[in-house]
């Protein structure tokens, strides 16, 4: 059985003879005691707590400084009736003195019980501060006072001024006393250090990082697994606590403006008297390769699918059909109709654990070896309106060899040409026509609330909901049948409302280009914005302009797909 490792720092010497003829009996224990008052007991102390002891006794002011310099336990020796009462009947022997005993009021008041019940020709005198023991010194001094009862900083100051000073000592029954609580305080503490092990145990094996905080944002524990260290600045973890406390709601913030992405799941709970915050991170996959003109990723999550509409339910459930799984898909509609995402959501849907991957059908000849060195699950080939500039002999042969490695082709375009359907060997494909905005009246609100959602999330934007009368101003614009443009504008409502709730007001003075701009091809800017800014707002006058289609807007500002993706998720 392990030895209970306990570090003795005694204020002054007389104690240590008791303590090494006491520790004799204590087998449980492996005592090491040393001489050290105040700073110099801290130092010791210090020196202790390296060696690996498991708890730390000492006794009065260096005991308090002790415990505000280390991590351990520290107990405090008490100074019993026995103490008292040893040092006054030692005291009342010096005939022929004027005696004082000068203490705090935890000595002080037993002295004076023990000293008015025995007729003690004592004078009992209360500390209020540390500071007070040299001029109430100099008082008694001054009365013809010349032995003093106290403790080791009084006696050494009374000495100093030339007084006879005598020590209130710990007998045996008060070291005894310390070391009977230093077992119990160890055998508590084991088992909260255990308990700790296992949880942190736990949290390891699965992988959770997170920490607890203050409301001031002081760290009170963290454990960190697949992120090293902790990742966000105090003014980060300020901006969080404050989010939660003003909605009172847990947190879901993502970073992505980082080496190595993240979440953030930040939630408030009651711990007694105190309100603490809990900062669950979890590493978002980094697993993105730029393809030429196109982007290969792994899809983890679900996308968000509004399919409240007869319409939409009826798409949803057929692709959620177990032959949607691997089946030949050409989905046709309209610039902001959807098609990529219901791409996303068959992938996601039937749990693929390849690679997605989104190409134009020029740009299939190119990167063909790397869907190939991929193994990239899912396809989603972009086709414009414009004459293929492609082999459609070779286009037809390699989607031959993506079907044979087990690679899913979805098509996406505004309307496919039958010919061209023939052509590409692709007549057994399921064929869906999406519908527009305008024909999914029942999904408009939950279109608007799942936008609002998504920035909150990844934009930490202020509103979660939209007031009844704003969203019937909403429903009066024209959006064209393009889900796009109503997600731009939404994104517009959620960064100037700085409210929980949109009001009508702020969709009134924050009209939708649908109303205003749809036309014009020049660029407004209010205030001085940033060049992040501008650039955002020239992309999307050209997506506008050329109907949303990525491919074609990508051509006009001179950059690949994988590039205008990439710009358009910040």
């Amino acid at each position: 059985m392990k030895k209970i490792s306990i570090g003795f720092i005694s204020p002054y010497d007389a104690m240590v003879p008791v303590i090494e003829e006491l520790k004799k009996g204590q087998n449980d224990l492996l005592i090491t005691a040393v001489t050290g008052n105040l700073e110099k007991g801290v130092a010791l102390a210090k020196e202790l707590e390296q060696q690996g002891v498991d708890v730390l006794i000492s006794r009065g002011g260096t005991a308090k400084l002790i415990r505000d310099a280390v991590m351990l336990p520290v107990i405090d020796v008490h100074m019993s009736g026995y103490d008292l009462l040893r040092s006054i009947m030692l005291a009342s022997g010096h005939l022929g003195e004027k005696k004082a005993l000068v203490g705090f009021s935890n000595i002080t008041i037993g002295a004076a019980s023990i000293v008015s019940l025995l007729e003690i020709d004592l004078k009992v005198v209360t500390l209020e501060e540390a500071s007070d023991v040299e001029p109430i010194l100099n008082g008694l001094k001054a009365e013809g006072y010349t032995r003093i009862l106290g403790d080791v900083v009084t006696v050494n100051a009374a000495q100093q001024l030339g007084m006879n000073g005598l020590l209130i000592q710990s007998g045996r029954e008060s070291i005894l006393q310390s070391l009977e609580e230093a077992r119990r305080l160890y055998k508590s503490q084991q088992k909260n250090q255990q308990l700790l092990r296992i949880f942190k145990h736990l949290l390891t094996e699965r992988e959770q990082d997170f920490f607890v905080a203050t409301e001031t944002g002081k760290v009170l524990y963290e454990n960190w697994s697949s992120i090293e260290r902790l990742p966000l600045t105090s003014n980060e973890i300020k901006a969080l606590i404050q989010q939660i406390k003003d909605s009172d709601l847990p947190v879901l913030k993502i970073f992505t403006e980082v080496e190595r992405p993240f979440s953030i799941r930040a939630t408030l709970w009651q711990d007694r008297s105190s309100t603490l915050f809990s900062f669950f991170f979890k590493r978002l996959s980094t697993s993105t390769h730029e393809l030429n003109g196109g982007v290969a990723e792994k899809i983890h999550q679900l996308p968000p699918l509004a399919a409240e509409s007869a319409a939409m339910k009826s798409i949803r459930h057929l692709l959620e059909e177990p032959f949607l799984a691997t089946a030949p898909i050409i989905l046709e509609g309209g610039p902001g109709s959807g098609k990529e995402t219901l791409a996303r959501y068959v992938h996601a849907y039937h749990q693929k654990q390849g690679y997605f991957a989104v190409l134009p059908i020029e740009e299939l000849k190119k990167s063909f070896s790397e869907l190939h060195a991929l193994k990239v699950t899912t396809l989603l080939v972009t086709v414009s309106n414009a004459p293929l500039n492609a082999s459609v002999r070779e286009i037809k042969e390699q989607f031959a060899v993506l079907a044979a490695q087990n690679t899913q082709v979805i098509l996406a375009a505004e309307e496919m040409p039958p010919n061209l359907i023939d052509s590409l060997g692709m007549q057994e494909a399921v064929r869906i026509i999406l519908p527009s905005l305008t024909d999914r009246q029942g999904d408009f609100e939950l279109l608007v609330h799942q936008f609002l959602t998504e920035f909150h999330q990844t934009l930490g934007t202020q509103p979660i909901k939209v007031r009844d009368d704003a969203m019937e101003e909403l429903k009066k614009n024209h959006w064209n049948g393009d889900v796009n443009e109503l997600k731009a504008y939404i994104k517009k409502l959620a960064l100037a409302e700085k409210e929980y709730v949109i009001e009508k007001g702020t969709v009134l003075k924050n009209p939708s280009s649908a109303l205003t701009q749809q036309k014009s091809k020049e660029l407004f800017f209010e205030g001085e914005p940033t060049l992040k800014e501008i650039e955002r707002k020239i992309i999307e006058q050209v997506l506008h302009e050329e109907g949303f289609n990525q491919t074609k807007a990508a051509k006009r500002l001179g950059i690949n797909r994988a590039t205008l993706w990439r710009k358009l998720k910040e």
